[in-house]
């Protein structure tokens, strides 16, 4: 099982493929598995994904925060041996690619962020409400609870089809616990600190038309001040970009990288 301790978490990270190396960082209640859809659509990588603390088989105890989030990310490279590689990060995996970008410039060559806009008090809400009831819920509940924020409208039109999402996501061997969910959750209070005027790493910032997390307008805001981006948007899309259209996001992330 490939993992390395940074600081006292033990990291569990996962590597497919061979070229040029390529981090992926995925978002809140996601680990590698996450990226599934894109794994076949990004030829000539080494695909490294790592599971973030308080997701897949990462493990650590403790409240949770995203400037150690960094730090792994940061280690992990390091562990690896390597130094400037290219990154993407879905939602709060953007944000932790760009605070990676800022504080530790050597690690990253290009950024691509997607569905990465700034967290409303509204998503805070959602979040907490979602945090809250996973103890009380049924998993299968619970994922359709959160399924109409993550995915737009052709998702629902055949209910066996959210019903089989639901059970995958809760059999999923590693399925994140509540207990981990609301340490990530918590985690949204600690945010990492770092001035994004400094990145000096290209930015390509994609965002969903559909996105009710993170709307065009939100992400585009949340990278103004990055001084060599530029925002991409996927029509169609809801906040899982990668899940809903998995070829035109690896299209928008290949034009980019090159």
């Amino acid at each position: 099982m490939p993992e390395f301790n940074s600081g006292a978490a033990t990291i569990h990270f996962e590597i497919l493929g061979a070229g040029r190396p390529l981090l992926l960082i995925a978002g809140t209640a996601s680990d590698g598995a996450s990226w599934a859809p894109l794994l076949p659509l990004l030829p000539d990588r080494q695909l490294i994904r790592i599971d973030n603390r308080g997701a897949g088989r990462t493990k650590v105890e403790g409240p949770l925060n995203h400037a150690e989030m960094i730090t792994d990310c940061a280690a992990l490279l390091e562990h690896l041996g390597l130094g400037a590689v290219d990154v993407i990060g879905h939602s709060l995996g953007g944000f932790l690619g760009l605070g990676l970008a800022a504080t530790h410039p050597q690690k990253v060559a290009r950024l691509v962020t997607m569905g990465s806009g700034f967290v409303t008090p509204r998503t805070k809400a959602i979040f907490s409400d979602l945090s809250r009831l996973y103890f009380t819920l049924p998993p299968e509940d619970f994922f359709r609870l959160l399924y109409p924020w993550l995915f737009s409208d052709p998702f629902f039109v055949d209910p066996a089809n959210v019903a089989a999402a639901a059970k995958a996501s809760t059999d999923y061997p590693y399925r994140q616990s509540p207990g981990d969910f609301a340490r990530q959750i918590a985690a949204m209070d600690r945010p990492a600190r770092y001035d994004i005027a400094n990145i000096a790493a290209p930015v390509l910032a994609l965002a969903g038309t559909l996105d009710l997390f993170a709307p065009p307008a939100s992400v585009a805001t949340a990278h103004a001040a990055i001084p060599d981006h530029r925002v991409a948007i996927i029509e169609g899309a809801a906040h899982s970009i990668h899940w809903e259209k998995p070829v035109e996001t690896a299209e928008a992330i290949m034009g980019f990288l090159g």
